[in-house]
C-alpha cells in the first residue's frame, strides 16, 4: 500500500503533503489545480519517470516550480509490501539529479538508475507493466470502445504485453524475405558453366608459365656472364679513375700555386725588402712613445679627477649657501610671529600671568560655590517657615505675628542678590577661562618657535665662512681647468707621434712578411712541378678503359632488361592464374553461401510461425484469466441485472466486447449506453491490474468521467465508491467531478488554485 506522498518545487506545488489510505484515494479539483502533477509525481518517485516525460512532452526543466528559484523539484514517495517499509526519494534539477531508497529507515540503494532497479525488483513490476496495467492516463478510461478494430487490437495487445510478438514476427518476415533473396542472387552466380570455362582458363595459363620459366633461366645465365665480364672491366678502371684523380689534384695544385706566387710577384713590385735589424728599430720607437704617452695620459686623469672633486665641492657649498639664506629668511618670519604671540613679553612673564590668572579663577569659582551652597541654605530656611506655623526653625520658639513672613522675605531677597552676584561670578570665570586657554596657546606656539629659531641660529652662524670656502676652491678649480687644457693639447701631439711611429712599424712588418710569403710560393710551386713529372697517368688508355666499361654496362642493362620483361610478363600471368583461383573460390563460397542463406530463410520462416503460435497461446490464455477477472469484477462494478455478464473475446483481427443478456452475447457497440460502456471499460482496467500484476493491488485513474453522461458519471461514481474496494486494494481517482468524492471510504483531497495568478497549488484533506 501507497502511504504518503510528499511534493517539494513540484511543478504547481510548492509544498504539498498527502497521507493516503485503503480503498479509494479521490484528489478532486478543478482543471490546472495540480491533481495529474500528483500522480505524475507518484509515478516519477518509484520509476524516475512518468508517461507524458517519457514522451518527452515534458523536460527535468519544466518539473520545477517557475517562479520558486529552486535548483530542483523533490518527490517523497513511502509505500508498504510484505510487512517492510520502503521509503523513496528523488530530485530534479536542470544541473543535477539524485535518489536515493530506504527500507524499514536504512539506506539500501543511491542513484536515479540503481534506486529504479530495486523499485521494480521490489515490486515486482517494472515502468512498462506500471503504465499498462496501474496507470490509466487522463482521460483514458473509455478509450478502447472509441478505437477501430485495428487499433483496439494493437492497444490491447500493448496492455498485454503481446504486441512486441507483432514486432518480432514482421522482422522475421523481413530477414527470411532478404535471405531468401540472396540465396537466388548468389544460386544464379555459381552455375557450373562459369566453374568449369575458369578451369579451362587456368589450364591455359599453367602451359604459358612454364615456357615463360624456360626463357627466365637462360636469359639469367647469360646476363650472370656479362656481368662478371662487366664487373672486371669496372675494376680495372676504377684504378685508372683513382690515378686521374690524383693526377688531376696535382695538377690542380700546380695551378694554384702558380696563380699565388703570380700574385705575390705583382704586389711586391715597387717594394723595398726591410733591411735587418730596421724592424727591431721601428718596433723601438713605437714602444717608447707608447710609454711616454701613458704617463702623458695618467697625469691628465689625475689633473680630471681632482677637478671633478673640487667642482663637486663647490656644488655642495653652493647648496649649503642656498639653504643658509632660505635658513636666514625663516629666522626673520620665526622672530615675526614670536614677538605676535608675545607682545613684546618674555616667556616668564607670559608664564607668571597665566599663573596669576588661574589663580584669580580658583578663588572665583571658590566664592560661586559659597554663594549657591548659601542659597541653598536660604532656600531651605525659607520652606522649614512656610510649614512650622510661626515658630523659629533654630529654636523652636513662638515667633509673633507677621514675624516668620518678614524673615521670608528677607531670606528671599538675599536668595535673590546671592543669585545675581553669582551669576556675574560666572560669567567672569567664563571669560578667564577664555583668556586662560588663549594664553596657554600663545605660550605653546611661542615655545615653538623659540626652539625652532634655536636650531637656525647654528647654521647661519656658518654661512660666512662657507663664503670664504667657495671663493677659495672657485679660484684652485679655474687653475686647475687650464693645467688640463694644456695637457689634453699635449695629449693630442704624442698620440699623432705615436699613430705615425705605429704606422711605420706595421708597413715593415707587412712588408718582410710579404717578401717571406713570395719565397715560400716559389718553393711549393718548384716542389709540385716535380711530384707531378713523376706521375705515371695516360689519358689515352684511361678513354680506352672507361669507354670498355661502358660498352660492358650497356650490355649488362640490355640483359637486365629483358629478363625484367620476361619477369613482368610471368607476374602477369602468375596474376591472371591468381585471378581465376579467385574466381573458382568465389562461385564455390557462393555456391555454399546460397545453400546457408535458404536454410537460414526456412528456419526464420519457421521461427515466425512459432512467434505466431506463441503469441496466439499466450493472447488466448491472457484473456481467459482476464475473462475469469470479469466474471468476478463485473457484477461488483455493475449495479443492475439486466446484463449478466461480460467478456473480451480475441480475433483474428480485433478483440470484441461482449455484454450477456437473456444468455446471449452481443457486441457492446450495439447495445450498451454510456453507463454501461463507463461501467464496462472499469471492469477492463480493473481485469488488466489484477492479471497483469496481481501481487500488487494498485489502480490509478486520471479523470475518468471524461465525455460520460449523467448515468455513466452515476454508476462509475457508486462502483468506485462502494464496489472497486471489495477487489482493489488502494485505488488513486483524479477527477473534477465532486460526485466521485461523495460517500467515499477512503480519503479525499481537495486541490485549488488561481492558475491565473500563477499561484502554487493548496490541498486540503477533507475525509
Amino acid at each position: 500500500m501507497i502511504v504518503s506522498l510528499e511534493l517539494e518545487n513540484w511543478k504547481s506545488h510548492s509544498k504539498s503533503a498527502f497521507s493516503f489510505s485503503r480503498g479509494t484515494n479521490i484528489l478532486l479539483g478543478r482543471m490546472g489545480s495540480g491533481k495529474s502533477s500528483v500522480l505524475d509525481a507518484l509515478c516519477f518517485a518509484l520509476y524516475g519517470t512518468f508517461p507524458r516525460m517519457s514522451r518527452r512532452d515534458q523536460t527535468v526543466e519544466q518539473l520545477v516550480s517557475m517562479g520558486s528559484g529552486a535548483p530542483y523539484a523533490r518527490v517523497a514517495l513511502e509505500f508498504e509490501r510484505d510487512g517492510k517499509k520502503y521509503s523513496i526519494e528523488r530530485r530534479a534539477g536542470k544541473k543535477s539529479s539524485d535518489a536515493e531508497v530506504r527500507l524499514d529507515g536504512k539506506l539500501v540503494q543511491k542513484g536515479p538508475k540503481q534506486v529504479t532497479e530495486f523499485v521494480s525488483s521490489a515490486l515486482g513490476v517494472d515502468y512498462e507493466l506500471f503504465t499498462r496495467a496501474i496507470y490509466s492516463e487522463q482521460n483514458r478510461i473509455d478509450y478502447l470502445l472509441s478505437l477501430n478494430p485495428r487499433s483496439r487490437k494493437q492497444e490491447i495487445d500493448w496492455l498485454l504485453g503481446l504486441g512486441q510478438f507483432d514486432s518480432a514476427r514482421e522482422a522475421a518476415q523481413a530477414v527470411a524475405g532478404k535471405l531468401t533473396e540472396q540465396s537466388e542472387l548468389f544460386g544464379a552466380e555459381a552455375q557450373p558453366e562459369k566453374l568449369a570455362q575458369a578451369e579451362r582458363k587456368i589450364a591455359e595459363i599453367g602451359a604459358q608459365k612454364s615456357e615463360k620459366d624456360s626463357v627466365i633461366a637462360t636469359l639469367s645465365k647469360q646476363a650472370g656472364e656479362i656481368r662478371k665480364k662487366m664487373q672486371e672491366r669496372e675494376t680495372a678502371l676504377a684504378v685508372l679513375e683513382k690515378s686521374k684523380a690524383a693526377w688531376k689534384l696535382e695538377q690542380a695544385e700546380c695551378e694554384r700555386q702558380k696563380g699565388a706566387l703570380a700574385r705575390l710577384k705583382k704586389e711586391t713590385e715597387g717594394r723595398k725588402k726591410p733591411a735587418a735589424g730596421e724592424l727591431g728599430l721601428f718596433a723601438l720607437e713605437r714602444k717608447n712613445r707608447e710609454t711616454v704617452l701613458f704617463a702623458a695620459r695618467k697625469q691628465g686623469r689625475e689633473t680630471q679627477a681632482w677637478l671633478s672633486a673640487m667642482k663637486s665641492e663647490i656644488a655642495v657649498l653652493e647648496s649649503r649657501m642656498k639653504t643658509a639664506e632660505a635658513r636666514q629668511k625663516r629666522k626673520s618670519e620665526l622672530e615675526e610671529k614670536a614677538r605676535k604671540l608675545s607682545g613684546n613679553r618674555s616667556r616668564e612673564e607670559i608664564e607668571r600671568e597665566i599663573a596669576e590668572l588661574k589663580s584669580r579663577i580658583e578663588e572665583l569659582e571658590t566664592r560661586h560655590a559659597n554663594l549657591h551652597a548659601e542659597a541653598g541654605e536660604l532656600a531651605k530656611a525659607v520652606e522649614a517657615l512656610s510649614g512650622r506655623h510661626g515658630k523659629c526653625p533654630v529654636c523652636d520658639s513662638e515667633l509673633p505675628g507677621g514675624k516668620a513672613e518678614e524673615i521670608s522675605r528677607e531670606k528671599l531677597n538675599r536668595i535673590k542678590t546671592g543669585r545675581e552676584a553669582g551669576k556675574n561670578l560666572a560669567e567672569e570665570i567664563a571669560a578667564g577661562k577664555k583668556s586662560l586657554a588663549q594664553l596657554g596657546k600663545n605660550l605653546s606656539e611661542l615655545s615653538l618657535c623659540l626652539a625652532e629659531m634655536e636650531g637656525i641660529a647654528s647654521e647661519v652662524a656658518d654661512a660666512s665662512l662657507m663664503q670664504k670656502q667657495l671663493a677659495e676652491k672657485t679660484t684652485l678649480a679655474k687653475n686647475s681647468e687650464a693645467k688640463a687644457e694644456k695637457c689634453e693639447k699635449e695629449n693630442a701631439a704624442l698620440e699623432a707621434g705615436l699613430d705615425e711611429a705605429r704606422k711605420r712599424h706595421e708597413q715593415a712588418e707587412r712588408d718582410s712578411k710579404l717578401f717571406e710569403e713570395l719565397g715560400a710560393a716559389a718553393a711549393r710551386l718548384s716542389a709540385c712541378e716535380e711530384r707531378l713529372a713523376k706521375m705515371d697517368f695516360s689519358e689515352p688508355a684511361y678513354e680506352i678503359a672507361r669507354r670498355a666499361a661502358e660498352e660492358m654496362r650497356l650490355s649488362c642493362a640490355k640483359a637486365d632488361a629483358d629478363m625484367k620483361g620476361e619477369e613482368k610478363q610471368l607476374k602477369l600471368l602468375l596474376d591472371m592464374l591468381a585471378l581465376e583461383q579467385g574466381a573458382i573460390a568465389a562461385l564455390k563460397q557462393k555456391r555454399e553461401l546460397s545453400a546457408k542463406y535458404s536454410e537460414a530463410s526456412s528456419s526464420m520462416a519457421i521461427y515466425k510461425n512459432g512467434l505466431a503460435a506463441v503469441q496466439t497461446e499466450l493472447r488466448s490464455l491472457l484473456v481467459d484469466e482476464i475473462n475469469q477477472a470479469l466474471f468476478e469484477i463485473w457484477p461488483a462494478v455493475y449495479p443492475y441485472s439486466d446484463y449478466g455478464g461480460t467478456k473480451l473475446e480475441a480475433g483474428e483481427k480485433d478483440y470484441r466486447l461482449l455484454l450477456q443478456k437473456n444468455g446471449e452475447w452481443m457486441e457492446v457497440d450495439s447495445v450498451a449506453s454510456g453507463g454501461e460502456r463507463a461501467c464496462l471499460c472499469l471492469a477492463l482496467r480493473i481485469a488488466f491490474a489484477t492479471v497483469l500484476t496481481p501481487d500488487i493491488s494498485w489502480l490509478i485513474l486520471d479523470e475518468p468521467t471524461h465525455n460520460l453522461d449523467s448515468e455513466a458519471v452515476a454508476l462509475l461514481s457508486e462502483a468506485i465508491q462502494r464496489k472497486i474496494p471489495s477487489i482493489v486494494e488502494q485505488t488513486f481517482v483524479i477527477t473534477h467531478d465532486s460526485a466521485l468524492g461523495e460517500g467515499v471510504g477512503g480519503a479525499v483531497f481537495v486541490l485549488e488554485r488561481d492558475k491565473g495568478k500563477n499561484e502554487a497549488s493548496k490541498v486540503e484533506k477533507i475525509s
